[in-house]
C-alpha cells in the first residue's frame, strides 16, 4: 500500500503542468515565439484543437509578443522650470504643483492595476496548476496568458520605479524653491477668497430657491420642469466650479502659511479645503485629494517631521494610521502570486495565539465540566479534551492561512512531498498517533488501568497522550510507552471489564506424603487466616489441584480469587500466600522436598579395593 501511494504521489508531481518560463524569460524570447506560432499554424492546419482555441491562442500570442518589445518610457515634466528666477509667480508654482499631483494619481492607478495583474497572475497559475484532463488542449493558452500577465507586471514595476524617481524630482524642485514665490500675491488671493466665498453663498441661495420651484413644479405637473431642471444642473454646475475655485485659492494660500512657518494656520486650512473636497463630484476628488498630500510633503520639509506628527487635528492622525497601515500592508514577497505583507504575518501569528488560547480556555472547561460529573470516566474526560483542543488548533490554523488570502490547494506539491516523507521517515510517529487515536474512541485501556505488556513491564496507566501513553510500574517508574505498541502487542488489561484475578501458587511436597492431607492442611490453614481473598463466592472458592509428579517432589497449586487493588502488588500476593503454605506444612510435619541424587555402584575395581 505504501508503494503504491508513493507511486501515485511521484506521477502527479512528474506528470502535472508546469510554468513555462521560456515565454517570459531568457535572451531570444522571439525565436521561441516563433516556435509557438508555428506550433500553432500545425494545431490549426491539422485541427488539433477547436477554432477558437486557436484564435485564443494567436490572441495572446500578439500580445505576448506586443508585451515583450514595449519600451519602458513616461512623459517627464521639465524640471528646469524655475532655473535662474529670484522670483516666482504663484500661478506658476500652483501649475507645477498640479503636475505633481496628476503624477501622483498615475502612480496610484498604476499600483491598481498592478494589483488587477497580482488576481489574473493567481488565477492564471491555478489553471495551469490544477489543469484537468479535459482542458489540455488549453494548456498553451494558459501559459501564453500567464507569461502575458507575468510580462506586464514587470513592465509595470519599471514604470512605476520611473515614475517614483520622477515624482521625487518634482518634490524636490517644490521643496526648493517655495521661498521664491512672490509675496505679494498673498494679499490678493485674500481678496480672491473673500469675493468666491459671497460668490458661492449666493450661489448656493439660487441653488436652493431652484430646488424649491423645481420641486413644488414636480409636485403640480407644471410645465416649467424642464425649465427648472435644466436651471439647477446649470446652477449645480457653477456651485462646483466656484467651490473649485476656492479650494484652489486655498491652496495657494497654504503655500504662504508653508513659507512663514505658520504650521497652525497651515493644518486648519487643511482641514477646509479637505471638507471641501467631500463637495465636489468623485471623479475630480482625486486630484484635489493629491494636491493636499503634495502640499503636506512640502510641510514636512519645511516644518519638519515633528510638527507634522503632533499636529493637533484629526485629519493627521488619520493619515498617520494610513501611512502606518500602508508600511505595513507593503508586501514583503509574494508566494504563489500572493503578497505577503507583515500585517498578513502579524495576523497570522495573532489568529494562531488565539486559536491556543482558545484550547487552553477549552481544556479548562471540560476539567470544570468533569468536577460537576463525578461518574464521568478520566478516559472521557481526556478524550474530549484532546479532540477539542487538537480541531481548535487545526481550524485556527486554517483560518489563518485563509485570511490572508493563501489558497491552501496551492501547497499540494508539498503536501505531497510531505506525504512521502510521512511514509517513510514518519512512519513510526503517524503510526503512533494514529494508534492513540484508535486507543481514545476504542477504550480498551483507559487511565486508571492495570495492564501487563510483557514479562517486565507491568503497572496502572496514569497519563494518555495522542502518541505516547504513560505507564507508572509497581517499582513506581514511570515509563512511556509508544502507543503502537498496545496496538501491534497483546496486552494484558487486569481491569478491563472484571475487578477479580485467579492467582496460581505453585508448591511441592514428598513422595510419601498424603495428597489429602496435603489439600486439608492448606485450606484449613488458609481459611483461619487474615489474608485477602475472595471467600464467600461458591463459584470463586480456593481449590487445590496436583498438577505434576516431578523427580523429587509431587507438584501442587493453589488457585485462589482475590479482588484486584491497585494500592497492592501482585508479587506481594503470592509472597504472601507461599509464606501460609510454607508455615502450614511446616507446622503439620509434611515434608518439602529438595532435589535427590541417589548413586549405585555395581563393581568396584580391584586396585581401588586394595
Amino acid at each position: 500500500m505504501k508503494w503504491i501511494i508513493f507511486t501515485v504521489l511521484i506521477t502527479n508531481i512528474l506528470f502535472s503542468a508546469e510554468i513555462d518560463i521560456n515565454l517570459y524569460e531568457g535572451a531570444d524570447t522571439e525565436a521561441y515565439y516563433q516556435k509557438i506560432q508555428d506550433q500553432i499554424d500545425t494545431a490549426s492546419k491539422n485541427r488539433l484543437y477547436s477554432n477558437d482555441i486557436i484564435q485564443e491562442e494567436k490572441l495572446y500570442l500578439s500580445r505576448l509578443r506586443s508585451a515583450s518589445s514595449q519600451t519602458i518610457h513616461i512623459e517627464h515634466f521639465d524640471t528646469q522650470v524655475f532655473e535662474g528666477k529670484t522670483t516666482i509667480a504663484l500661478d506658476h508654482y500652483h501649475s507645477v504643483l498640479e503636475k505633481a499631483a496628476e503624477l501622483r494619481l498615475k502612480l496610484s492607478e498604476r499600483r491598481s492595476l498592478l494589483d488587477d495583474i497580482h488576481s489574473e497572475l493567481k488565477h492564471s497559475h491555478k489553471l495551469i496548476k490544477n489543469l484537468i484532463e479535459e482542458d489540455k488542449p488549453k494548456l498553451l493558452s494558459y501559459q501564453l496568458q500567464y507569461a502575458y500577465y507575468k510580462l506586464q507586471q514587470k513592465n509595470l514595476k519599471e514604470t512605476l520605479e520611473l515614475l517614483q524617481t520622477h515624482e521625487k524630482e518634482i518634490l524636490k524642485i517644490l521643496s526648493f524653491n517655495l521661498s521664491l514665490i512672490a509675496p505679494d500675491d498673498l494679499a490678493e488671493v485674500e481678496n480672491k477668497l473673500l469675493a468666491i466665498d459671497t460668490q458661492i453663498e449666493k450661489t448656493r441661495q439660487e441653488k436652493m430657491s431652484l430646488q424649491i420651484n423645481l420641486e413644488k413644479a414636480l409636485i403640480e405637473e407644471s410645465a416649467k420642469v424642464s425649465y427648472l431642471d435644466e436651471k439647477t444642473a446649470a446652477k449645480n454646475l457653477q456651485y462646483q466650479q466656484e467651490v473649485k475655485t476656492k479650494m484652489i485659492l486655498q491652496i495657494q494660500k497654504s503655500l504662504y502659511m508653508i513659507q512663514d512657518r505658520h504650521n497652525k494656520d497651515f493644518f486648519d486650512l487643511i482641514d477646509d479645503i479637505n471638507i471641501l473636497i467631500k463637495s465636489i463630484s468623485k471623479e475630480e476628488q482625486p486630484l484635489y485629494l493629491e494636491q493636499v498630500a503634495v502640499l503636506r510633503d512640502l510641510a514636512k520639509e519645511t516644518l519638519g517631521s515633528a510638527k507634522l506628527f503632533f499636529a493637533d487635528t484629526l485629519y493627521e492622525t488619520i493619515e498617520l494610521i494610513t501611512t502606518l497601515k500602508g508600511s505595513f500592508s507593503r508586501p514583503l514577497f509574494v508566494y504563489n502570486e500572493q503578497p505577503i505583507s507583515i500585517l498578513s504575518l502579524l495576523k497570522i501569528l495573532l489568529w494562531i495565539i488565539i486559536g491556543f488560547l482558545i484550547g487552553a480556555f477549552y481544556k479548562r472547561w471540560i476539567a470544570r465540566v468533569s468536577r460537576r460529573w463525578p461518574n464521568m470516566s478520566q478516559m472521557s474526560v481526556r478524550l474530549a479534551s484532546n479532540i477539542g483542543y487538537y480541531l481548535i488548533i487545526i481550524s485556527t490554523f486554517m483560518i489563518a492561512i485563509g485570511s490572508v488570502g493563501i489558497d491552501m490547494t496551492s501547497i499540494s506539491l508539498i503536501a505531497g512531498a510531505l506525504s512521502i516523507g510521512i511514509g517513510f521517515g514518519l512512519q513510526t510517529v503517524v503510526s503512533n498517533f494514529i494508534a492513540g487515536i484508535i486507543l481514545m474512541f476504542e477504550r480498551t485501556i483507559r487511565i486508571g488501568d492495570t495492564i501487563e505488556i510483557s514479562d517486565i513491564l507491568r503497572g496502572r496507566v496514569t497519563d494518555m497522550r495522542i502518541r505516547s501513553t504513560t505507564v507508572k510500574t509497581f517499582d513506581n517508574v514511570d515509563i512511556v510507552v509508544p502507543n503502537s505498541s498496545f496496538i501491534q502487542n497483546n496486552v494484558i488489561n487486569w481491569t478491563l471489564e472484571d475487578l477479580t484475578r485467579r492467582l496460581h501458587i505453585p508448591f511441592g511436597v514428598a513422595y510419601g506424603s498424603d495428597v489429602e492431607e496435603v489439600k486439608k492442611v492448606v485450606l484449613d490453614e488458609l481459611e483461619h487466616s487474615d489474608l485477602k481473598y475472595i471467600r464467600n463466592n461458591k463459584d470463586k472458592h480456593p481449590e487445590i489441584w496436583m498438577i505434576a509428579m516431578n523427580n523429587s517432589s509431587v507438584d501442587f497449586e493453589l488457585l485462589v480469587w482475590i479482588e484486584w487493588d491497585n494500592k497492592l502488588r501482585p508479587n506481594s500476593f503470592k509472597s504472601d500466600f507461599l509464606i501460609l503454605i510454607y508455615n502450614a506444612l511446616n507446622k503439620n510435619g509434611i515434608q518439602i522436598p529438595f532435589p535427590q541424587l541417589d548413586l549405585h555402584v555395581k563393581h568396584m575395581p580391584s586396585e581401588v579395593l586394595k
